[in-house]
């Protein structure tokens, strides 16, 4: 008998052990479902789309908005929400948002410059199907991000914002806490002009020239531009779809 409770105390050590790395082992693994979990629901709320319901809410809080500045005829914005274009920039625009609608028929109609208080979406055609380039300017800075069409809606790609046309308005919301609400300033964005030539946005909207050269060289890598889609300047593309 002494051998074998010999054997047994040499074991108890070996089990324990074998019980603490276990227990490790299922500390990490429920560790990195946890993360992983994380992960997956971080992914999903980038890609969430507004349900129907709340972009109901969303075009009913953005018209009750554009009511009560145009309402409000002492407020700073009563005048810049008024229909101040000329008929040369609103055939201008027209014509070019009729061009691109052959190729980009979801995106055309949101491609202009679309002012708002102190602050400017300038929203660009691009030479890859189904993207537009955005630039956003104000207060002398601004920044370059692209969008993609997604149910009739712009979403902006590395941002939880998607934006929404309302006649000559444009809307802005945020995705805040797992779900959409509105983010359209103190002005909202209305009656889009022409777009212009990227030299001459940089000129009049943005201040610093390392600015100026980081937005430039964004807008050439996006293949965004300012032209017709039958220039020779465009060369349209479409996307390589993804082997999964």
């Amino acid at each position: 008998m002494k051998p074998v409770l010999k054997t047994q105390k040499l074991a108890l050590p070996q089990v324990q052990r074998y019980l603490q790395g276990a227990k490790r082992s299922l500390f990490i693994l429920g560790f990195s479902l946890i993360t992983l979990g994380v992960n997956e629901l971080s992914v999903l709320a980038q890609t969430r789309q507004p349900t129907n319901a709340e972009l109901k809410k969303l075009r009913q809080e953005l018209q009750q908005f554009i009511r009560s500045v145009k309402n409000n005829r002492t407020g700073v914005g009563y005048l810049q929400v008024q229909d101040r274009l000329t008929q040369v920039e609103k055939k201008t625009r027209e014509s070019f948002v009729r061009a691109w609608s052959k190729t980009e028929p979801g995106l055309a109609p949101f491609m202009g410059i679309w002012s708002g208080y102190e602050h400017s979406e300038h929203i660009y055609p691009s030479n890859t199907k189904g993207k537009v380039c955005i630039v956003s300017t104000g207060e002398g800075s601004g920044s370059l991000t692209t969008g993609i069409l997604s149910n009739g809606l712009i979403k902006i790609n590395g941002r939880k914002i998607m934006l929404f046309k309302e006649g000559n308005f444009l809307g802005s919301a945020l995705l805040k806490n797992g779900r959409f609400v509105s983010d359209n300033g103190e002005i909202p964005l209305n009656n889009p002009r022409p777009i212009e030539p990227l030299n001459r946005l940089l000129l009049e909207y943005i201040f610093e020239a390392s600015e100026k050269s980081k937005i430039e060289k964004q807008f050439k890598a996006a293949g965004c531009t300012s032209s017709l889609p039958n220039s020779s300047a465009n060369k349209y593309t479409t996307p390589k779809q993804k082997r999964f």
